[in-house]
């Protein structure tokens, strides 16, 4: 947040961020191969092709569709965050950079290639730098909180189900959700009492200033009073289009696994489905490894055979709900990312 403003006598370095397809092809490859050989569930071969071949096609359509339709909503939650601040970017150009900085995400220092990303591409749109440095940090805590909701909901349908979490997984998933609570915590706290953001940034400004003394510590100020300014448009109801789409992303995207799914033949209750779910979603995008592979593979199948789903059909559900959930999107996103810096390159010329 500190990097909003203009420094003394120029403009902010923009964060930087990089996609090198050379580097994202083989590892897209090697992770991809790594999820069969990881998964520990398929009972024979031959069972899991069987599946295969009775997969229904209309039900992996409607997974296809749904997981569109959460990418839409995903570039709906960016496009608010916009219009929050008094500006406009189309939905078209938001899911985009949505898309193409999930991309980066994977090669490129996960979380913060990601803001850097959407900072980039939104600037090169238009967007002003308050803006677009607040959209590349506030999405993503709307997204936690809806994450957390969906993974406790989930775990309250293991338990009503009667199938207990083993004591790791117990253990992981209260560290994950007590952390993303904690630091959502402190950015509302930070938030609603402006007197402590700006002390904060002030001591954040002595502290940079000894290694950069012409820095000027009043655009710390600055940028914590219109951080402020963000917090009372959300009490003032902003918050409700950004919430509305974040929910939206989970709940397209839930349903693209609902139909993964029906596609093997399965017709699990709902509880089944959200139990499936939300639990392995939150320890894969809290795990260090790019895209949750094979930890939201791995759970998610461990899970849905524990609920009944026969050993072939939950390996298979899983496989093709993230082909459709993460593969595909990464592997478009490459092109979408080439296309969106090579139009921020065409602007500077």
């Amino acid at each position: 947040m500190t990097e909003i403003d203009q420094a003394a006598g120029g403009e902010a370095e923009e964060p930087k961020s990089s996609l090198h397809i050379l580097r994202i092809l083989p590892i897209v490859i090697v992770l991809g191969l790594l999820v069969h050989f990881v998964l520990p569930r398929i009972d024979t071969i031959s069972a899991a092709l069987e599946t295969l071949q009775t997969m229904k096609p209309w039900a992996v359509a409607f997974a296809f569709l749904m997981e569109a339709l959460s990418y839409a909503a995903n570039g709906a939650l960016l496009q608010s965050i916009v219009s929050l601040m008094g500006e406009r970017i189309s939905l078209r150009r938001s899911t985009a950079i949505e898309t193409g900085a999930a991309t980066v995400a994977i090669v490129a220092a996960g979380a913060l290639g990601f803001g850097a990303s959407i900072y980039r591409w939104t600037r090169n749109g238009g967007i002003s730098q308050r803006t677009a440095m607040l959209a590349s940090w506030l999405p993503s805590v709307f997204d936690s909180i809806t994450l957390i909701v969906f993974a406790l909901l989930s775990a309250a349908a293991l338990l009503f189900r009667h199938v207990g979490l083993s004591r790791t997984t117990l253990v992981a998933l209260v560290i994950v959700i007590s952390a993303l609570v904690a630091v959502i915590g402190t950015i509302i706290i930070l938030l609603a009492r402006n007197e402590w953001l700006i002390a904060i940034s002030i001591g954040a400004a002595r502290v940079i200033q000894r290694v950069r003394p012409s820095l000027d510590d009043v655009q710390f100020v600055e940028s914590a009073h219109r951080v402020a300014g963000t917090w009372h448009s959300l009490k003032r109801g902003g918050w409700i289009r950004p919430g509305l789409s974040s929910i939206l992303v989970l709940t397209f995207d839930l349903l693209s696994f609902r139909y993964a799914l029906l596609a093997a033949g399965q017709h699990p209750h709902f509880t089944v489905v959200l139990a499936g779910y939300g639990v392995p979603i939150l320890l894969g995008r809290a795990s260090f490894i790019p895209g949750g592979i094979a930890v939201t593979e791995v759970a998610m199948a461990a899970i849905l055979t524990a609920l009944g789903i026969p050993g072939a059909a939950a390996v298979v559900s899983v496989l093709v709900y993230r082909l459709i959930s993460f593969w595909i999107p990464s592997l478009i996103g490459i092109p979408i990312a080439v296309t969106l810096q090579a139009t921020k390159r065409e602007a500077r010329a």
